[in-house]
């Protein structure tokens, strides 16, 4: 299973980051391809250990900001590069999602990560930078059967 994003870095930065089930891995594409015979430079970034799974990724471009659920938490990777990823510094943001596959989402208009949770039947989000597990509201629960996909589009207020 494999999670594609279009990611933008700082200053200008372009290129496509997957996130690869197996083994758990960051790949990144520092060219965009044009077409079936483009050719790829990428860049690989093993999650430890490699038995973890996952499971969906989204960014915070701005702040050069990956968010990945694995198993039943989100993570953020800081200092985030399309071109080198040495730092192993993946830090866990929120524990306590069901394992089920989901999709996270992150809202640039105000910081806020979302997801879905299949197994608990809702729609929850919290302050993407806030560490404190328990700050979070389940925002969507009711008549809702086994959410697996989510997409935001933020509107400027």
């Amino acid at each position: 299973m494999t999670r594609c994003l279009l990611f933008l870095g700082n200053q200008g930065d372009k290129g496509l980051l997957i996130g690869v089930w197996n083994p758990a891995s960051f790949l990144t594409y520092t060219t965009i391809p044009v077409n079936s015979k483009s050719s790829f430079n990428n860049v690989s970034m093993l999650i430890t250990p490699s038995s973890l799974r996952i499971t969906s990724i989204t960014s915070d471009p701005n702040n050069a900001v990956i968010f990945a659920a694995i198993l039943n938490k989100i993570y953020i990777y800081q200092n985030f590069s399309i071109w080198q990823n040495e730092s192993t510094s993946i830090l866990p943001i929120y524990e306590g999602r069901s394992s089920a596959l989901g999709q996270i989402v992150f809202d640039y208009v105000s910081s806020n990560l979302y997801w879905c949770d299949a197994l608990h039947y809702w729609i929850a989000m919290k302050p993407a930078y806030n560490r404190n597990n328990s700050i979070y509201k389940v925002v969507v629960h009711k008549d809702l059967k086994q959410p697996e996909g989510l997409a935001l589009d933020p509107e400027d207020r």
